[in-house]
């Protein structure tokens, strides 16, 4: 039994005193304490003044104490000044202590958001893939504002607290050291509470970060997903569930109310003890003539601060183990490797003439279940339009997203113009590649800025004539604001085809000498596909592109068609070579036939 208490109580010892998790903490906020040490500097000097000021007032007191009580009214009149000098200055340093904390504070805040934002916008895609949006959302609302207790006056009261103690006791024991010593008293006490409650807020705390931050990926997923909850009449199911994570995270927050309530009840009984007993004892004193009014005045302005350093900074501790558990889920995403040590950014595309892609013994798999590739090898010379079929499965948008770094293999080399992509850098690579994907995503604001995200400087004439191109131009001049029309989150307020159209005319704009178009037209209907597909021949000219389409009809005039399943090209020609030869092309143009024909009846 005593070997299971000794193993829990190391535990304990662990779980609250980890080395390491306080040495995450401040390996991650160092650079940016750093970054704000003149405020860190100016709230250290202002404490150790705040010090003077308390034994100052203390002593200000007590003399003006004896002095009234023996009618020195000469003291008196020179004590006066002091005490609204101690006052003026202590307004003036309080106003310039909460300016530098905030400063100290919110400065590390914005820092660490900067920093952590950048990290995320480095991370591979296969990294990024793996976290949800509300939870690196959370990372941001949630988890570093959080931080409080391991920045700002926090860290700086681990200095102050101690020495202020220290300070008063030292002046209050040359004044009467039995009294100084009932103190010693509640040390052990407030400690030893400080650390049991740390504990637990530590692990409560903890909770309710993983808790709020599957809530924001809940609640992200709900209003990305209005059209489909009302499609299936999800709104009462959402709401329950939405109703039950609310009442856990309440249960929660009342639980650490009431750690925080039992604390801070804990504190203020261990502090009204040690001054009643400071005052009756005193009194004692006094009436023996052992010890004067103005002192005992004195001890009784400044017994708090005997006590209240101790229990503040087992608060603070308390709230420093908070701190450290928001603190461990930043670091999580610290920790994962970006593929870029610097942001990209944008780049001319290289001009250089048309370029040949190379797929080379390429072996890739997502997770270990998974394999896509085994000694895949594919060329693809300059100049050309090659289209890629298949079923689902197949590999196809795989190969995208390898090009671009998104993914990248486990062996073999990908090499554009002969040069393996590996030696460009990301900025270098994507910005030879033009991607329209099948998913196409537009940015909350006006048709104008979505557009320029291809290139910063393009022309008013250039960006109306991408739209002619795609086919979007005589819609937009249509809206009352033209161009400059919010669309809405991800373009809600636009129609399918309207939003692959932009995205089309985004490409256009972005004149990358590699198109990758996936599943491009698959929004439009037959009439728009026709318009955009002539539009998309006169783009794909001087360009090596890539197409991927289930519509076989978009792809005839292909140089090359190349036919994937499980990751293999199980068959390559010209559209009308491969409909004369058995095999899965065949079987795919009738299905899509059998398909057409359905549409048709319909």
């Amino acid at each position: 039994m005593i070997a299971s208490y000794k193993q829990r109580l190391m535990e304990l010892k662990s779980q609250y005193f980890s080395v390491n998790d306080i040495k995450k903490t401040f390996v991650l906020l160092s650079p940016f304490i750093k970054k704000n040490k003149k405020a860190y500097m100016i709230l250290l000097s202002l404490l150790l003044v705040d010090i003077g000021l308390t034994i100052g007032f203390a002593w200000f007191f007590g003399n003006i104490a004896d002095a009234a009580v023996q009618s020195n009214f000469n003291d008196i009149r020179w004590l006066v000044p002091i005490g609204i000098s101690i006052t003026l200055i202590s307004i003036v340093t309080g106003f310039i202590y909460i300016y530098f904390e905030a400063i100290a504070t919110y400065g590390v805040k914005k820092d660490l958001k900067n920093h952590v934002f950048q990290h995320v916008l480095r991370l591979p895609a296969s990294t990024a893939s793996n976290r949800s949006s509300g939870e690196l959302v959370s990372h941001f609302t949630n988890d570093i504002n959080s931080i409080d207790g391991v920045v700002g006056s926090n860290i700086i009261n681990f200095i102050y607290l101690p020495l202020i103690y220290l300070t008063v006791f030292i002046f209050l024991f040359q004044i009467n050291w039995q009294l100084s010593m009932i103190s010693l008293l509640v040390a052990p006490a407030a400690i030893v509470s400080g650390a049991f409650f740390g504990i637990l807020l530590r692990n409560n705390g903890r909770e309710i970060h993983h808790l709020v931050a599957k809530m924001n990926g809940f609640l992200n997923e709900s209003f990305q997903g209005f059209l489909t909850v009302r499609s299936f009449t999800l709104e009462k199911l959402l709401y329950r569930n939405y109703r039950k994570q609310n009442q856990e995270l309440y249960s929660l927050e009342m639980k650490n109310a009431k750690l925080r309530g039992w604390f801070h009840s804990g504190s203020q009984l261990v502090s009204s003890l040690t001054y009643i007993a400071t005052l009756c004892v005193g009194a004692y004193f006094v009436s023996t003539g052992v010890m004067t009014v103005g002192s005992l005045l004195i001890f009784v302005t400044l017994v708090n601060h005997l006590v209240y350093p101790l229990t503040e900074l087992a608060g603070k501790w308390a709230g420093f183990q908070r701190s450290i558990s928001a603190v461990e889920r930043v670091v999580t995403v610290l920790e994962e490797k970006p593929d870029c040590e610097e942001l990209p950014t944008y780049l001319r595309p290289d001009d250089r003439g048309l370029q040949a892609i190379t797929f080379k013994d390429i072996h890739f798999s997502y997770d270990e279940n998974q394999k896509v590739f085994e000694h895949f090898n594919l060329h693809i010379p300059a100049g050309q339009v090659i289209a890629i079929v298949g079923p689902s499965g197949a590999g196809k948008s795989t190969l995208f997203n390898l090009l671009q770094c998104f993914y990248r293999p486990q062996s073999g080399e990908i090499s554009i113009g002969g040069r393996s992509i590996e030696e460009f850098t990301i900025a270098e690579l994507r910005s030879r590649i033009a991607h329209v994907s099948q998913d196409t995503f537009l940015f909350q604001g006006t048709i104008r800025e979505n557009l320029m995200l291809a290139r910063p400087d393009v022309t008013e004439e250039e960006m109306e004539e991408a739209a002619r191109i795609a086919n979007i131009d005589s819609f937009i001049q249509s809206l009352t604001r033209g161009y400059d029309t919010e669309i809405g989150e991800r373009g809600i307020k636009l129609s399918g085809g309207q939003k692959q159209r932009i995205a089309i005319a985004r490409a256009v704009l972005k004149k990358a000498p590699i198109l990758l178009l996936d599943e491009a037209t698959s929004a439009l209907d037959n009439e728009t596909e026709y318009q955009v597909k002539a539009a998309l021949d006169v783009l794909m000219e001087g360009r090596t592109t890539l197409v991927i389409a289930h519509r076989l009809s978009t792809i005839q005039h292909a140089d090359l068609i190349l036919v994937m399943d499980q990751g293999e090209i199980v068959q390559y020609g010209r559209h009308e070579e491969l409909l004369d030869e058995p095999g899965l092309y065949k079987k795919l143009n009738h299905s899509f036939k059998e398909e057409s024909k359905d549409l048709h009846l319909v």
